[in-house]
């Protein structure tokens, strides 16, 4: 007997019910993407049950308010968005995971649905849409930017959660003061918050309403990759667009006259003579004005016949040449009146003007004219300090960080990268199996092809007899199937060490081309992932090695926006002495440790590489350790000596499995048919009762 739910409630089904359910964990055809079960299309009566449990969605006028939180059905039943369901075989679960209503199909009062089930890791999939990773939380790390925390940061390496700050060369981020050292020092802007994979994985999988359980993400290895920021400079989302100083020099200011700013925190507009500002960014915002004016000024030709004078300001601000605010005859200081004297006495002032409301669009220009002034014919020297100008929208834009600003780091996440393609390509990089836990709803099961099937022999089941001897035993040689070379690689990038590389070699930093020499085969298959590789650079008169992503434009380092990358983190101590410098050039800070980052565990005694391939060549000396310890002997080199060895065969067959066979399926666990060892790789058609199609590869070796 077979029965389907949804959200836990029993769907009426036609006599003679076939449910048709394919089972498979990988895709020998396309090393590229991930499996996962799903069914057939199934046909659903139009009973009074099911129009009930699908929202009466076949009526033409339906239109309902629907809850996401709640159980997708009955009057909260959305058809965009998937439901839990789960199909049963007398008693016993055969598929379990989200059902898509697929078509309604109405013949005069004859109605029937059209739906389709899918495992966890389609419904996963599914759930995470167009989520970006800019869409993930990591607020509870927002932290003040200073070399305290930077510093501190780097006994984090290896935590797989908080943040972390690597040195990585950006580009004009070391000062020339150590001429017997290059780039042994840097400005704290060579060093930007990074997060850890396993956070970012856990932030996805949980966002989804999903859980996990894995060893191979528990490990040390896995808990120190790092993803670094990748903007041209630090970014985060901030109240105080624009900020700057206002400073013109003892200047007699009998008309009005423009206001000169410096010590500019900007990103948003372009400046033309420190004078006049340009919105640049295609998202229009509404903000305020802050103008605070202090300073000093002297009177000279003071009029003997008054005995108290007064001084004024008028405060005008243009947009688009076009005046938008006047604040005028503002009295902030008063003098007696005195002849004769052989110094002229100097007073202080202060002006702080209202919050000003200001909304610009791409293109809207504004610069800011200051008239002060005496009534009764004195002439003032005036001299502002202290002075500053400042704009706050109630929506954060992404600016550039300053060193001591309170970061708020989600907006130094990398922008416009989908969730579904961080985690695919993490799946891609260390070759991970995805199944899903039998007893739990909604929880996935990572490990990696390595250490996935069980290798106990007591584990290893004999499904000699339910094979249909009757039927066509097909044996393929995998040389038949496979592709002639196995390209593995990561994203190209245009950063000055990977793109030299790219023209000496023709190939990436890192990848990897794997040629099983099969005669017949001519394909090539190509696995990429969203990351760029990242050379390290090291130089003979420095003990550190690091990291380098900018571009060089005749000599000159140039700060890019780049790919998203993936690194190694570890805190390296015993360096020679060096600082880390504010803006300023002053010393914040100095140390003999520093917090790396790169491909390697360890840039001086290499243990584990995170590329593909061993590199042609390295812009630094490996005193100790190999480059061989690289994800593709780690993590795929098991998996092409199985399917490209000349013994490797793909069996597919007819058997009739039970209820219980189907209940208790067991990726991981291999396969006896006829004294010989197989790999279970995919079932097709599975129905109650009825014959289906399975395919199986068979073992070469079950340990490496």
């Amino acid at each position: 007997m077979t029965r389907i739910f949804i959200e836990d409630n029993e769907l009426d089904i036609n006599a003679g019910f076939s449910q048709m359910i394919n089972y498979s964990i990988d895709d020998l055809n396309n090393l590229d993407s991930k499996t996962t079960n799903f069914t057939k299309t199934i046909l659903l009566p139009g009973t009074s049950k099911n129009n009930r449990l699908l929202g009466n969605i076949f009526e033409f006028g339906n239109s309902n308010y629907t809850v996401d939180s709640a159980p997708n059905f009955g009057y909260n039943f959305n058809a965009s968005k998937s439901a839990k369901a789960r199909i049963e075989v007398n008693g016993m679960q055969v598929i379990k995971g989200v059902m898509r209503l697929l078509e309604i199909i109405v013949d005069g009062e004859f109605v029937e649905y059209e739906i389709a089930l899918f495992g966890e890791l389609g419904g996963f999939f599914s759930k995470l849409g167009a989520n970006k990773l800019t869409d993930l939380d990591f607020s509870e790390y927002n932290h003040t930017y200073n070399y305290t925390n930077i510093v501190n940061s780097w006994d984090n390496a290896g935590n797989g959660s908080g943040y972390y700050y690597p040195l990585i060369d950006y580009g004009n981020t070391s000062p020339a003061l150590d001429t017997n050292f290059f780039k042994k020092s840097f400005f704290f802007t060579a060093f930007r918050p990074a997060f850890f994979v396993k956070e970012y994985i856990n932030k996805i999988i949980t966002q989804a309403g999903y859980t996990w359980e894995s060893n191979f993400f528990n490990t040390n290895f896995f808990k120190r990759l790092i993803i670094p920021n990748n903007q041209v400079r630090l970014k985060y989302n901030r109240e105080q667009i624009f900020e700057s100083s206002v400073t013109p020099n003892a200047l007699t200011l009998t008309t009005y006259q423009y206001l000169n700013h410096s010590n500019i925190v900007n990103d948003l507009f372009t400046n033309s003579a420190n004078q006049t500002f340009t919105y640049t960014p295609a998202q229009a915002f509404s903000g305020v004005f802050n103008v605070n004016l202090s300073g000093t000024y002297k009177v000279r030709n003071q009029v003997a016949s008054l005995p108290l004078c007064y001084a004024y300001a008028t405060l005008e601000i243009y947009k688009n040449n076009v005046l938008a605010f006047r604040d005028t005859n503002k009295r902030f200081g008063g003098f007696a009146t005195t002849i004769g004297l052989s110094i002229e006495p100097s007073y202080r002032f202060s002006l702080r003007f209202p919050r000003i409301p200001v909304t610009f669009n791409t293109g809207d220009s504004w610069y800011m004219l200051l008239r002060i002034y005496d009534t009764n014919g004195a002439d003032l020297d005036v001299v502002l300090n202290n002075s500053n100008v400042n704009i706050l929208t109630d929506n954060p834009i992404l600016v550039s960080a300053q060193y001591d600003d309170f970061l708020l780091v989600n907006g130094s996440l990398p922008q416009n990268v989908l969730q579904k393609d961080f985690f695919a390509s993490i799946l891609k990089m260390f070759n991970l199996m995805v199944t899903e836990d039998k007893f739990s709803d909604k929880k996935l099961v990572i490990e990696p092809y390595v250490d996935f099937y069980n290798t106990n022999r007591t584990t290893y089941q004999d499904w000699s007899n339910k094979v249909d001897r009757s039927q066509v035993i097909k044996i393929k040689p995998m040389s038949e199937i496979n592709a002639r070379y196995y390209d593995i690689k990561f994203k190209q990038d245009a950063d000055y060490f990977n793109e030299q590389y790219r023209k000496k070699y023709v190939e990436g930093y890192g990848d990897y081309r794997y040629d099983n020499q099969l005669e017949f085969a001519k394909d090539t298959s190509t696995t990429e992932v969203i990351f760029s590789a990242t050379p390290l650079v090291g130089y003979s008169d420095n003990d550190k090695i690091f990291p380098a992503i900018y571009k060089l434009n005749n000599g000159t380092e140039e700060m890019i926006e780049h790919n998203i990358r993936i690194m190694q983190s570890k805190k390296i101590t015993g360096r020679t002495s060096w600082n880390i410098y504010n803006s300023d050039y002053s010393v914040l800070t100095s140390t003999t440790a520093y917090g790396y980052a790169g491909h390697l565990d360890n840039p001086f005694s290499a243990g584990s590489d995170l590329n593909f391939g061993v590199p042609k060549e390295i812009n630094f000396t490996l005193a100790s350790g190999l480059l061989s310890n690289n994800l593709y002997n780690t993590y795929y080199s098991p998996y092409f000596a199985e399917i490209t060895d000349k013994d490797s065969r793909l069996v597919t067959c007819k058997m009739k499995l039970t209820e219980r066979d189907i209940n208790t399926l067991d990726f991981t666990r291999f396969i006896w048919i006829d004294g010989v060892l197989y790999r279970l790789y995919k079932i097709v058609d599975y129905s109650e009762n009825e014959l289906c199609e399975v395919q199986l590869l068979r073992v070469i070796y079950t340990t490496y």
